[in-house]
């Protein structure tokens, strides 16, 4: 299937999903997250610090780099194998960082109900990206801005609900081969 991109908004499950299908494959599994964290020298613990921190022009050229990288030096060393690798939830909205990969392979969608990934998001507090005043009335525009741009993005568009991650999983892969067997 080569190169498998997952892209979704925050807390869709693009990490939990893409490791277990990966492990469940046999594939190689990325984080762009984790290789933002490299690319920031190891200094902060999470994007969120890196994004408070340098904020968003950096935290951007930082994806950007990654992404480059990736398409540099990780998929020349598959030596033809596959790989999934999990977008962070604004990488959709980084021209710089999909320029590098967002035509490097089949590009899904993860995409979960509004309320469910507004939940979910808050449950971890309310990230820098939300006002304080009205963090429900701006994640319902960010959802409809990047719902629009991952649907623009994907290839396949894969839904997900509450069940447990390992049926999602199961079901996303099932939804791969449907896709490639076309």
């Amino acid at each position: 299937m080569g190169i498998i991109l997952l892209g979704g908004i925050k807390h869709c499950g693009k990490t939990t999903l893409g490791r277990l299908a990966a492990e469940e494959l046999g594939w190689r599994f990325y984080d762009l997250d984790n290789l933002i964290l490299k690319e920031a020298g190891g200094m902060w613990k999470t994007v969120r610090e890196v994004w408070q921190d340098m904020g968003k022009e950096e935290f951007q050229l930082l994806e950007e780099d990654a992404s480059r990288n990736f398409i540099e030096w990780i998929i020349p060393d598959l030596d033809g194998g596959s790989c999934i690798l999990s977008l962070g939830g604004g990488t959709v909205e980084n021209t710089g960082a999909m320029a590098w990969i967002g035509r490097k392979g089949t590009n899904v969608y993860i995409r979960g109900e509004e309320q469910m990934l507004y939940n979910r998001i808050m449950a971890g507090g309310r990230p820098p990206f939300l006002s304080e005043a009205s963090p429900r009335e701006d994640f319902a525009l960010l959802y409809e801005k990047r719902d629009a741009l991952y649907r623009g993005f994907a290839h396949l568009v894969h839904h997900v609900d509450d069940s447990p991650a390992e049926i999602n999983a199961r079901r996303l892969i099932v939804a791969l081969e449907k896709y490639h067997e076309r």
